[in-house]
């Protein structure tokens, strides 16, 4: 059976190949010739475990990368949406012209016997305009063609693992297009989950997202409220915590990313009518805690030199999209300082270059190169190459008298006696 995929980034490139890998026929379409060019010749734009085993394994053989609509993917009778939607910031709206471009595109093409399923962040109701949109055409639903949406949670770093195990919610319109959604990812893997209808599963995404923010949140604000009244927030998390299963908060630190960063904001659209009550959603101001974050750490470097150590918006991804380590630089560079930048996944993948914006006004460097020459050191990203490094390399190479800034506490218990540096961290009150 064949399936086309749309839009070969990291969702729709993990699921095309648990799909091959599932037995379906599959035919991936980008609009990056780059990148589907670099997908043909056998290499994964981006790293997640297993995924090049199972490009090796499926390329030109049952996976077919392609950057236009051929005869395979008018053949196929599932075509899968995985297009990203542009939004940044609340109140903004989501741009879905990328998304309605291909809608059109398989509507000339021809959707009659097809089953559509979407696999994006959506704001709630655009599956029901997507349906609107295509029985414009004369067809209805249920009958001519199927649709349904199936929101994507995967994780970065476990996507080929979690898009075969991970619950699948399918949130459709009637039996009809059930039956023909629930057969497909019945051979992904999974169990399955039907709601009432897409807007109930597109909600799903957004507060799923928005959940996580929002406790990450509360993490950060006890960590200001250490930081302002000199206790040791971590001792005071780790300690309520232990034994204590009703309240287990999680360790603060940035929040961004693809998802977190955007997904609270995206379903405060939604929230819009209820503002007659004069405030925001509790995600709505997680979400601003959380962006506040960067604001604080940017106006704690001192000196000239700034190195930021890690760029992207989580340990061990290369994945520098909507990284808060980008919304810091952007805070320094606004204030003068002269910053360096280092990550050990540097433009080695299709999401780990800089914004281009960002070429002339800083300097990519080594870690060590950087340590030498910082007066501040912010650790923005918890990566396993920081959390591992010689302590006593690290203090004989770094400046004399640099400010250490650790988001994580990655180095606690380790740099807190060194006379040589000022050494804070994030929800350490007790060491200013």
């Amino acid at each position: 059976m064949k399936v086309s995929i749309f839009a070969l980034g990291r969702t729709g490139l993990p699921l095309s190949l648990v799909s091959a890998d599932s037995g379906f026929e599959v035919h991936g379409i980008d609009i990056n010739k780059e990148l589907v060019h670099q997908i043909q010749q056998g290499i994964a734009p981006f790293y997640e475990p297993m995924m090049d085993t199972l490009l090796t394994k499926h390329l030109h053989k049952n996976f077919f990368p392609k950057t236009k609509i051929d005869d395979s993917v008018k053949q196929s009778e599932y075509l899968i949406l995985a297009i990203g939607t542009k939004f940044s910031r609340y109140p903004e709206r989501a741009s879905l012209t990328n998304l309605y471009t291909v809608i059109d595109q398989i509507r000339t093409m021809g959707v009659k016997g097809k089953t559509i399923i979407l696999r994006i962040t959506l704001p709630i109701g655009t599956t029901d305009e997507i349906k609107q949109r295509i029985e414009q055409d004369g067809l209805q639903e249920g009958k001519d063609f199927f649709l349904a949406f199936v929101p994507e949670r995967l994780m970065e770093g476990k996507a080929v693992e979690e898009e075969k195990s991970l619950p699948k919610v399918i949130g459709c319109y009637n039996d009809a297009s059930f039956k023909k959604v629930k057969y497909f990812f019945e051979k992904i893997g999974g169990d399955i989950v039907r709601v009432s209808n897409p807007k109930i599963a597109e909600f799903i995404k957004l507060m799923d997202n928005s959940w996580r923010n929002t406790c990450f949140a509360f993490a950060n604000e006890v960590a200001f409220l250490s930081e302002a009244n000199d206790l040791n927030g971590i001792e005071a998390i780790e300690a309520g915590n232990k034994g204590f299963q009703r309240n287990q908060v999680p360790s603060p630190g940035p929040v961004s990313g693809y998802c977190l960063g955007k997904d609270p904001y995206l379903l405060e659209v939604s929230f819009d009518k209820q503002l007659v009550r004069g405030f925001n959603s509790v995600w709505f101001y997680g979400r601003q805690v959380n962006d506040w974050l960067c604001v604080k750490i940017a106006k704690e470097a001192v000196g000239k030199n700034v190195l930021v150590a890690g760029i992207s918006f989580k340990e061990n991804i290369d994945d520098f999209r909507n990284s808060h380590s980008i919304d810091i630089i952007n805070l320094l560079k606004a204030e003068d300082f002269s910053i360096m930048v280092t990550d050990p996944y540097l433009d080695k993948g299709s999401y780990t270059h800089l914004p281009s914006y960002l070429d002339d006004s800083v300097k990519k460097c080594t870690f060590m190169e950087g340590i030498q020459q910082a007066d501040t050191i912010i650790f923005s990203t918890a990566h396993k190459e920081y959390r591992t490094i010689d302590i006593k390399e690290f203090l004989r190479t770094v400046k004399k008298g640099a400010k250490v800034i650790d988001l994580w506490n990655i180095y606690r218990n380790k740099l807190e006696d060194a006379k040589q540096i000022q050494y804070t961290a994030l929800g350490r009150g007790d060491l200013r």
